[in-house]
């Protein structure tokens, strides 16, 4: 059982970044964002 595996090291590599590192960093600061933009608007308008 032979399987032609085509390895092209530019397929792992997230869109917008060198490494992968980048884009988690991207997703936890936009958690931590719109977390206190939320946490902002609840004490606002309470």
């Amino acid at each position: 059982m032979d399987k032609d595996y085509n390895i092209n090291p530019n397929e792992d590599t997230p869109p917008f970044f060198k490494s992968w590192k980048g884009m988690y960093w991207l997703v936890i600061g936009n958690l931590i964002a719109m977390v206190a933009l939320f946490y902002w608007l609840t004490l606002y308008y309470s």
